[in-house]
């Protein structure tokens, strides 16, 4: 059964408003001008498996989406701060189009969304996320305080890959870093990084870490039992359904293990239960399971993977200790590659 059919309703700012019932929403950001090919499948499932609203903030220039509940054009409301400079290190701000620029700038747009429309809280996710329910997560998240809330995948590297805010001034402060600080941090993750060590207002979600009790990764994070699951920085998705196409060769497999992996993920089960809009994992060494909120899907193969079907086929084989072939994409062949870069010259 395809897991897209969610319901398009688009506005504009001037229509706009949050959930009548007052439940955080889900904001999705784009900040590009054209919309990737897969993201339209994207928000559908997570339409459809989250459990709450979903919003797309979006350019005028990349048009409209009809995959997700609400979409909101940037231009109508955000004015971006000359404090934003973020520093690049080795890397050139033309990268991929200023990758790094847009991933960090999105935080200003989340402040300025916030304050526009008087938002108190809200999930925020980066696309390439699979979100499962989490209608009743942010009254557990409440309880542990008010700010920012966030996985990492190490002691200085924070991870937006599905964060809570329930305080736009704690998300304020970290912009307020950035501005005074932009040379300390080369992206994103090492700003949320820097503010996980050293503000109280910013809170470690728990990870696939939790499966190593007894075994401290460096930081303490929210209680998974409380919380009722875990959260997937990068991990997980990578094991599952391999890394980003343009940072693989030709032929795309999962099983990649991430360096800052939380556990020995061949010994985990993966359990999707899409008519419950759920997904879990199982430590066969321990016998111990978890409900995961998310699935960070960095190949970006969710054209494939709406087809519950070959999603499942995925899991079967990865739970079986077998790889499977995720992608081929041409574009990285060493000849083409060389030819094209010769014609941007």
């Amino acid at each position: 059964m395809p897991l897209t059919d969610a319901c398009a309703i688009v506005k504009d700012a001037s229509a706009f408003s949050l959930p009548s019932d007052k439940t955080p929403p889900l904001v999705f950001v784009w900040l590009g001008d054209k919309f990737p090919g897969w993201l339209s499948a994207a928000l559908a499932m997570n339409s459809k498996l989250c459990g709450i609203s979903c919003i797309l903030i979006s350019s005028k220039l990349a048009g409209r989406l009809p995959s997700v509940e609400q979409q909101i054009f940037i231009e109508d409301f955000y004015t971006p701060p000359r404090e934003l400079n973020v520093q690049m290190g080795n890397v050139s701000p033309k990268f991929r189009g200023g990758f790094w620029i847009k991933t960090t700038e999105r935080f200003f747009v989340l402040e300025q969304f916030m304050d526009k429309f008087s938002c108190p809280a809200l999930f925020h996710a980066e696309l390439d996320n699979l979100i499962f329910d989490v209608s009743s997560l942010a009254p557990k998240l409440d309880s542990f305080g008010k700010g920012v809330f966030c996985p990492r995948d190490a002691l200085d590297r924070g991870i937006a890959s599905l964060v809570y805010i329930n305080e736009v001034d704690a998300l304020r402060d970290m912009l307020l870093q950035l501005s005074q600080n932009s040379t300390l941090f080369a992206n994103d993750m090492e700003l949320l990084g820097h503010m996980l060590q050293y503000s109280t207002k910013f809170f470690s979600l728990p990870t696939e870490n939790a499966f190593n009790k007894g075994t401290c990764p460096g930081w303490s994070s929210l209680s998974v039992d409380k919380l009722g699951g875990i959260f997937d920085a990068a991990a997980l998705g990578q094991y599952l359904f391999g890394i980003d196409p343009k940072n693989s060769g030709v032929f795309l497999f999962n099983f990649f293990e991430n360096e800052n992996k939380g556990c020995n993920l061949s010994q985990l089960k993966f359990t999707p239960k899409f008519a419950d809009r759920a997904f879990s994992i199982t430590n066969r060494e321990h016998d111990l399971t978890f409900n995961v909120y998310n699935l960070h899907i960095h190949s970006k193969q969710f054209l494939q993977l709406q087809d519950s079907g070959r999603f499942n086929d995925v899991l079967k084989k990865a739970n079986m200790g077998e790889k499977s072939l995720i992608a081929i994409n041409i574009l990285q062949n060493r000849l083409f590659r060389s030819i094209q870069s010769r014609l941007m010259r």
